[in-house]
């Protein structure tokens, strides 16, 4: 029997999948959603295509003939190299659609809502050169869009709030033509219309997908069978979201995709609290109370089980000396560990760099002793209170670095989560720096 895979960071691939069911409701599919590595679009082009290759690897194991990269970032970053990487499968992805645009288009002002990562990816450069014909392309990234319908919902006040800070833009721009560029962005298809007006016409690539694949398909899919619906993340979650945006009620499996590769460090603008992650780092004082900041969010967010638990591993074990580390569980927070180290106060005279990475790598230690594979660290998280924040972050990265290469494969992701862009970006600064020296 040949099979259908469909893969995409998490639900907006389900999308594109809605088109396929209309074409061929009885078509046998295997949808994937990378729900613990969403959002796509926030990570680097070389991770997500090393990350595609490991997906299509367990969809091809699943029976799978043909492959529809249902993610324009992922398409974007790794539909050729797929295509190159497995040249006797069958390959679909999602392609902006700037060439039905620029036939439609009266004014010749195209709008294009996409993540930077489909803006950075030489599929979309190609598309563009190849067929925006002359036309004046309007292009707005929209960070945080695609994992506000993730986590929150369509309809949720946040993601629509995103939503009109990203259309003002482009309808200011007088574009007359509004090209999707990311499989999430349907889900807001009545909101995307309201906001854009009756002179702007909007196109979704994702029925010229579906019918590309069934074209590729031809008659050798029979016989049929019901879909099969897989996940990286919270199947209860996962099929919470298939029965509100596909109307499919079913009980999803929870897989986990293996990587060939080593440790993967990226850097993310977010919420610490809310990352899909194993564990994250929080730096609490030596009797591990949680005041505000960063510690305060952590238990917010997870719940009176952190403190309640904090203060029974220090009633057992005392004050967490410095270097040190402690674990709890997470209470309602995504991941399923907090790891605690004793944040000490950055002073004159002291060894505050040794003391950073010392918190560092005890964090990492304790990460790995719990069997966790992934970790998240905020910006001067397991840190020194008051370090200045361009050579905090400059350390946190370096000491990361240094870690990973003594421990080749012990941990599959860390990520470096700045609370906002200047803080994500001074860790980007500290990360490349740190893989320009060598470390």
């Amino acid at each position: 029997m040949v099979a259908v895979g469909v893969f995409d960071s998490g639900v907006g691939g389900l999308s594109v999948l809605a088109e396929i069911r209309k074409l061929a409701p009885e078509l046998p599919v295997v949808y994937l959603a990378d729900q613990a590595w969403a959002p796509y679009g926030e990570r680097s082009l070389a991770a997500v295509r090393s990350r595609s290759v490991a997906i299509t690897e367990m969809l091809l194991g699943r029976g799978c003939d043909l492959i529809v990269v249902a993610c324009n970032s992922a398409s974007a970053a790794a539909l050729h190299h797929l295509r190159n990487t497995f040249p006797d499968n069958r390959f679909v992805g999602m392609e902006p659609a700037v060439k039905p645009a620029a036939s439609q288009t009266e004014r010749g002002v195209i709008g294009v809502l996409a993540t930077a990562a489909t803006f950075q990816g030489e599929l979309y450069a190609s598309v563009v050169d190849r067929h925006a014909n002359g036309t004046e392309i309007v292009e707005q990234a929209c960070p945080g869009l695609a994992d506000a319908i993730e986590r929150l919902g369509p309809e949720h006040t946040e993601t629509l709030s995103l939503l009109d800070r990203y259309m003002q833009p482009l309808t200011a721009a007088g574009i007359d033509t509004l090209v999707l560029g990311c499989t999430h962005y349907p889900f807001l298809m009545q909101a995307i219309e309201r906001l854009a007006g009756p002179l702007i016409r909007v196109i979704d690539p994702a029925p010229a997908v579906a019918r590309q694949t069934i074209r590729m398909l031809g008659d050798g899919w029979r016989p049929p069978a019901e879909p099969l619906f897989l996940t990286t993340g919270a199947p209860g979650t996962f099929g919470v979201q298939l029965e509100s945006l596909l109307g499919v009620i079913a009980q999803p499996e929870q897989v986990r995709v293996e990587m060939s590769h080593g440790t993967e460090i990226v850097v993310i603008t977010g919420d610490l609290t809310a990352q899909p992650v194993d564990a994250i780092v929080n730096a609490a004082n030596n009797r591990l109370q949680h005041g505000g900041g960063v510690a305060g969010a952590i238990v917010r967010a997870g719940g009176r089980v952190i403190q309640e638990e904090s203060n029974a591993w220090v009633q057992e074990h005392g004050a967490l000396e410095p270097a040190g580390a402690a674990v709890t569980t997470a209470g309602s927070l995504p991941a399923d560990y907090v790891i605690h180290v004793a944040g000490a106060i950055f002073t004159a005279g002291q060894d505050n760099e040794g003391l950073l990475r010392g918190a560092v790598a005890a964090a990492l230690d304790a990460t790995a002793g719990v069997g966790a594979e992934s970790v998240a660290f905020p910006a001067i998280s397991a840190g020194i209170y008051g370090y200045p924040i361009e050579e905090a972050t400059a350390v946190l990265a370096d000491e990361i670095v240094r870690w990973v290469g003594r421990h080749p494969g012990v941990l599959q992701e860390v990520r470096l989560v700045g609370y906002n862009a200047a803080a994500a970006a001074h860790m980007q600064n500290g990360l490349d720096g740190a893989r320009a020296a060598g470390n």
